[in-house]
């Protein structure tokens, strides 16, 4: 899957959170515990990630100082997509509501304080494959993304690791692809289909050809080599009849994915047209009966200077 829709990103938040291998994130404690501190979080969307972090690396401050800036996080939320940046102050004020938390328009910049903490936010419209060199990185801070290393190719992983471990940068990628896909009931077709998912997966996403599944892997090696102190765990969606809509979304998305390395004649199965559309009839007559359960593998690393 590569849709950034509004609609997607929306449709995924709930599966994410659920997900996420929050353990790690405890060990980003010492990061916040003598002041403010400063985050950039790449490819960020509507702001998931910002709203599911934000709590978890500082607790509440009732009165965070505007003076000497203590006691507030700050954010720069980084997308090259305008209408979802657009569309983030929006989201992070439904969600600030819901949890009794205040946003404000300063400028420029968001802030938010109340019961889930203080953060002053601001938005970066950003090429990240053209203007990578031109990211703020935050001297001594954390770097996040999320749902981003399996788009990216080797040699651009490899230009962000290295500016991060120069300016001593703390890194958290979370819900890495990592092309374990469990499916019930299962399919005779399973197996082909999903290869041909994690065969896509791979082709250029917009950074050179795509780490795909392989990406939390790639980053753990390279971040160790680097050295960095580093820590993975698995953050696998485990989708049910709940969420019809999500394995809706999923089926078709990977039925397209496969059906256009089928039509370009780059198949690595037996696999026609024909049966990948019989799986797809099959397997969303399975969703609207209730009876199908996925399990899509995910990987969460953590990486300290």
């Amino acid at each position: 899957m590569s849709d950034f829709s509004d609609a997607w990103l929306a449709l995924r938040e709930p599966a994410d959170n659920v997900a996420r291998a929050d353990a790690l994130v405890a060990d980003l404690a010492s990061l916040t515990k003598a002041g403010p501190s400063a985050v950039l979080d790449l490819g960020c969307g509507t702001g998931a990630n910002l709203r599911h972090l934000l709590p978890l690396l500082a607790p509440p401050v009732a009165a965070p100082s505007s003076q000497t800036g203590r006691g507030w996080q700050r954010w720069t939320c980084v997308d090259h997509d305008p209408r979802l940046l657009a569309r983030l102050p929006a989201r992070l004020s439904d969600w600030a509501a819901s949890e009794g938390s205040t946003i404000t328009q300063v400028g420029n910049t968001l802030e938010l304080t109340g019961g889930r903490g203080a953060a002053r936010i601001s938005t970066m419209q950003l090429d990240l494959m053209a203007g990578i060199d031109d990211l703020p990185l935050p001297e001594g801070g954390l770097v996040t993304a999320s749902a981003l290393l399996d788009l990216v190719s080797a040699d651009w992983l490899d230009r962000l690791l290295w500016r991060c471990r120069d300016a001593h940068c703390a890194l958290l990628f979370v819900l890495s692809y990592d092309g374990r896909c469990e499916l019930q009931p299962s399919l005779a077709e399973d197996a082909d289909v999903i290869g041909l998912v994690n065969r896509h997966q791979c082709t250029d996403k917009g950074f050179g050809p795509a780490l795909g599944p392989a990406a939390a892997g790639e980053a753990e090696a390279r971040c160790t080599a680097l050295g960095y102190k580093v820590r993975s765990a698995d953050s696998d969606w485990r989708i049910g009849a709940d969420a019809s809509a999500l394995q809706t979304a999923l089926i078709s998305g990977w039925y397209e994915a496969a059906l256009e390395l089928i039509d370009a004649g780059r198949s690595i199965s037996a696999l026609s047209r024909a049966d990948l559309q019989r799986w797809r009839t099959t397997r969303l007559a399975e969703v609207e009966a209730g009876r199908s359960r996925l399990r899509v593998g995910h990987r969460d690393l953590l990486a300290l200077p």
